[in-house]
């Protein structure tokens, strides 16, 4: 070979050739893949912290030199800015929600020490010479054990596990990151690896790079609650922040620091950015998709037997399929005890089980000797192996194996000969693969004494992963007791559990130092802020022993079926109370349709329907299904009876909510087509909304004089739910663009045009949600007012947007962080204006009413509203009635009025929000009231029309003798049957009907003035003409 070629040829190859080093590093005696020992003292304390032992490094990584510094280092960010006596008033500072770690004397670490140990480490500088800088040969990595290129991928598996690009890759039918060979896809992950941590020389792979790789991966597998921390981009981000000299400090401790250093480092990371960082997406974003989390008894039922579900498939071990239908049919078979839920196993079960077999028969070798691409020597070699291999991983190791001996490099033409062998894919659980299950977290049963703590989620839903995380948090922290609320009649403080069932978590944790934190909180109930400040990181420590397992189970993806129609029934509930405090907000997930619903309709005043999404081009789709939302809307509203009419009937509202959570290939976007896809979303929208519904309101609307501006139309408004919108300036601009050309369309078309925005409570405050935003987007609707003459005197005139707030569990916390968080963002007119427009969204467990009405109150008196995820339906609550429990003494609530009670007593969501949310407490309407306003429109058509019947009568007695002779024959009783029956009908509208009651209140008794005096002075006339007619 010419040294032109050979410079081409090590160009093309230096990746691959850098890669070998972690070979060479795995071959030498010090970084031997060897059990990993114990930690140091120091290193265990710290760990005693986060729940877990600490493991140590192999032997020849030495921790980073500590040494005393000689004076106070200058500070920096992170730093705490006083000094801090004590853990107590170092609370008062700065929140984080990363628990203090233990320091070495066994007691929390204040901001100060944390500071202290971080800013003691010497940073080494990087080697220029010896062993850890040489780049090994191509020579050596035709030499490399499989041992060593398993263990490079089985560091990047550790790492990157929970990247979803990383999983997409190791799920590849040709297993490029689990084929035991250092291929490109393998150095695209290492050199991501050494971008990410700053390693010098990116590209190259050296003893030292090695060495840092294992370090890390052995780091993370012994604390996984930092791997979120340690691989994430925001640590990064926040290290970037400092000057070059502190950047090497700290990314030298995130890559190979002691447990002290690196729990010190993330105390301080937290303890700064906690209060300011932007939260991240939902990792189960999908576009087009919406998944719900809930857990029914079938799924405490597998939760508590999944270790059964091993056994079952044991009975398929070494069986053979052909193909996927009747694999999948087998896999079903074995796992019918499970119901629907054995459908779940079926992706884990066939990425286990397929296998594609390789043989290398007399064929391919005649085709690689015909090619000529692949040297004859390599041929030659390779030609003995005719056996079949189970896996390319074991036939890319008798090739190496084969071709020893051979000078010429083989890797290059491994792809040629494989592409050369006969291969046959078939689907077989073997041992290995029923292992590879058994072994996974999602598989993992959970045990009785967690299911126990978890029992009242049972029936729950809850719309995003998060919600549901902290939803379990909080009823893990409830079963253990620890930080009790203290409210009167709170059942949340009575979920606590036994000494016994301590004991059973204990066996089942396992780990010492987690159950001796948790079980001090058992013992005393009461918490030092000290406890506070822990409480979340142990709690996280708990879930995260079980949360892949209960997510798995918990996470559905509904279907979507058009043949199920939403069907409710009001039940002579009557409408929506007229002095409700704020708004209502029920929310109707697409999947609840089917069977008729009774809903109480007079404490909803707005109903949210959740499954519309968008695709890249703006278009309205229908979640988990892929059809045009609009379309399926409009064959909707064309069915007798359906929802919308219903909901407008009871005075209720419905709104469309539009969602949208994965914005990935919005971020390619330029600014126009930006515009162009929110313009075409629009479209959709003013469509959805301004379809006429087909009832016979509609119906004889449209057939009056003017009575097409009465007719009404598909919903009163949409909700905006952007989760996790993009918070570029471009894309801000660009949503407050949109909002306000809709709300003008909407209005141009006649529509319903209210346009409220969702979102998340880690959301509020960041990017198009930030404070300055949400006031701006509220003063946009003021500028844009309604300009229609009849809608200016409409009650719901004023319609500025509301922000509808995901609240996380428990709402006892959450509420008041939300309101604190509004508090410190806005001052003065502006706070006011933003808090009374925010509605925050609960999803309530049907068990704590006294919660409940804590949450109504506290919303009542802060916020604009509540709204309640999912919308309550009757029938539950009737079902709840049946077995109440007898609250105490203490939980009764002293009352307002008479009439008024705790919500524990009446156990109904309804009557909850009439006693404690609108004035005056408790007021609720008559029957006749209930009557009318059910049927409103035919009342206000039988009034009018009563109305021309008794001016008709007026006009003919003074136009007509005849008449009037006939009207005196029978005293004018017909007139005064019809005039009767309209003042019946104009008293029953002015009481009852919403909207001339609103508009009349503080005229009733001016009212009552006018018609009594025109009365008297028809009667007076009336009397002085028959006196007139006498002879």
């Amino acid at each position: 070979m010419s040294p032109v070629d050979f410079l081409k040829c090590a160009r093309r190859w230096m990746p691959l050739l850098g890669a070998v080093v972690f070979g060479f590093f795995m071959l030498s005696p010090a970084v031997d893949a060897e059990p990993i020992s114990a930690s140091s003292a120091s290193s265990a304390s710290a760990a005693s912290a986060a729940g877990a032992s600490a493991p140590q490094a192999a032997s020849a990584t030495e921790a980073p030199a500590v040494s005393a510094p000689a004076s106070q280092p200058v500070a920096v960010k992170g730093a705490p800015t006083q000094a801090v006596a004590a853990p107590v008033e170092a609370s008062t500072g700065k929140f984080s929600r990363m628990a203090p770690p233990i320091g070495s004397d066994g007691q929390p670490m204040t901001p100060e020490q944390a500071w202290h140990i971080v800013n003691t480490v010497q940073v080494k500088p990087e080697p220029t010479s010896g062993p850890a800088t040489v780049l090994i040969s191509a020579d050596v990595v035709r030499h490399l054990a499989p041992a060593t290129r398993r263990a490079i991928q089985q560091a990047l598996l550790i790492i990157y596990s929970e990247d979803p690009a990383y999983l997409q890759a190791y799920r590849e039918s040709t297993r490029p990151l689990s084929d035991n060979l250092v291929g490109p896809i393998t150095l695209s992950w290492l050199n991501r690896f050494w971008l990410d941590f700053k390693m010098q020389p990116v590209g190259n792979l050296t003893s030292a790079s090695v060495q840092a790789l294992l370090k890390f991966a052995s780091i993370v597998r012994a604390h996984p609650q930092w791997k979120a921390d340690l691989v994430g981009a925001d640590l990064g981000k926040w290290i970037d922040g400092f000057d070059a000299k502190e950047q090497a400090r700290y990314y030298q401790i995130r890559l190979a620091g002691t447990d002290d250093e690196i729990a010190a480092m993330l105390w301080l990371y937290h303890l700064d950015t906690d209060g300011n960082r932007n939260a991240g997406p939902d990792p189960d974003r999908a576009l087009l998709t919406i998944y719900n989390y809930t857990l029914d008894a079938a799924d405490f039922t597998l939760l508590a037997s999944k270790s059964k579900v091993i056994d079952h498939l044991s009975a398929l071990q070494d069986k053979v399929y052909l193909n996927q239908p009747l694999f999948d049919a087998a896999v079903l078979d074995a796992l019918k005890d499970l119901g629907k839920q054995a459908e779940a196993y079926l992706p884990e079960a066939r990425a286990v089980a397929i296998t594609t077999t390789y043989q290398l028969t007399q064929a391919s070798l005649a085709q690689l000797r015909n090619d000529a691409r692949v040297p004859t020597p390599i041929i030659d070699a390779v030609s003995g192996l005719t056996e079949e291999y189970a896996s390319q991983a074991d036939f890319n190791e008798a090739i190496l194996d084969a071709t020893a001996d051979i000078k010429t490099p083989v890797d290059p033409y491994v792809p040629e000969i494989v592409r050369a062998v006969q291969s046959q894919t078939t689907y077989v659980l073997t041992a290995r693969a029923l292992a590879e299950l058994a072994s996974s977290r999602r598989n993992e049963s959970v045990p009785p004494v967690i299911l126990d703590m978890l029992k009242g989620l049972q029936g729950l839903q809850y719309p995003q992963l998060w919600l549901f995380d902290r939803a379990v948090m909080a009823r893990l922290r409830e079963g253990v007791g620890a930080c009790p609320t203290g409210i009167p009649g709170s059942v949340a403080d009575a979920r606590k559990v036994s000494a016994e069932q301590m004991q059973q978590l204990s066996a089942v944790l396992r780990d010492p130092a987690l159950f001796a934190q948790l079980e001090a909180l058992w013992r005393k109930g009461a918490c030092s802020n000290v406890d506070t400040l822990s409480l979340p990181q142990l709690m996280q420590a708990l879930y995260d022993r079980f949360r892949p397992s209960l997510v798995a189970t918990a996470r559905k993806k509904p279907a979507f079926d058009p043949n199920k129609q939403v069907s409710w029934d009001g039940n002579g509930c009557g409408c929506v109370l007229d002095r409700l405090d704020g708004e209502v907000y029920g929310f109707f997930p697409f999947w609840m349709a089917g069977p008729k619903q009774n809903v109480d309709f007079s404490t909803l005043s707005r109903i949210g329907y959740y499954g519309a999404t968008f695709d890249d081009t703006g278009r309205l789709v229908q979640a988990n299904y892929g059809s045009s939302f609009v379309d399926l809307a409009q064959t909707s509203a064309s069915l007798p009876g359906d929802f919308v009419s219903v909901a407008q009937r009871h005075q209720s509202n419905v709104q469309w909510v539009i969602q949208r959570n994965d914005w990935r290939s919005w971020t390619r976007l330029d600014k126009d087509r930006k515009v162009a896809v929110l313009n075409r979303l629009s479209d959709d929208i003013v469509r959805l909304l301004s379809t006429g519904l087909q009832n016979w309101t509609a119906a004889v609307s449209n057939r009056l004089p003017f009575g097409a501006r009465f007719a009404p139309t598909n919903g009163s408004g949409v909700v905006l739910f952007f989760d996790g919108y993009p918070e570029d300036p471009v894309s801000v601009q660009a949503f407050n663009q949109f909002v306000d050309q809709l709300r003008s369309r909407l209005r141009k078309a006649r529509a319903g045009d209210r346009i409220d925005v969702m979102l998340r409570h880690d959301r509020v405050g960041h990017g198009v949600y930030s404070y300055a935003n949400l006031m701006q987007l509220v003063t946009d609707s003021d500028k844009n007012a309604v300009t229609d003459l009849l809608a200016r005197v409409e009650r719901d005139q004023k319609r500025r947007p509301n922000f509808l707030v995901l609240l996380d569990e428990p709402t006892t916390d959450s509420k008041k962080a939300l309101r604190e968080s509004v508090e410190a963002g806005l001052h003065g007119e502006e706070r006011m204006t933003v808090l009374r427009q925010i509605v925050p969204v609960i999803t309530f467990d049907n068990d704590n009413w006294q919660q409940l009405q804590d949450d109504i109150v506290y919303a009542q008196d802060n916020f604009g509203g509540i709204g309640f995820w999912p919308m309550p339906l009757s029938a539950a609550g009737a079902a709840q009635k049946t077995d109440p429990a007898m609250p105490t003494v203490d939980s009764l609530v002293p009352r307002a009025m008479e009439g008024v009670q705790a919500c524990t007593l009446t156990r109904s969501i309804s009557e909850c929000i009439a006693d404690h949310y609108q004035d005056p407490p408790g007021a609720q309407s008559s029957a006749v009231c209930k009557t009318v306003c059910e049927n409103l429109y035919a009342f206000r058509l039988a009034t009018k029309l009563v109305l021309l019947l008794l001016i008709g009568c007026a006009v003919a007695y003074y136009a007509s003798c005849r008449w009037r002779e006939w009207m005196a024959r029978y005293h004018h009783a017909p007139a005064l049957v019809v005039g009767a029956v309209w003042i019946l009908l104009g008293l029953a509208l002015l009481f009852c009907d919403p909207f001339l009651r609103w508009l009349a209140r503080g005229y009733m008794i001016p009212i009552f003035l006018v018609l009594f005096i025109i009365a008297v002075i028809a009667w007076y006339q009336y009397q002085l003409k028959a006196r007139d007619d006498q002879p």
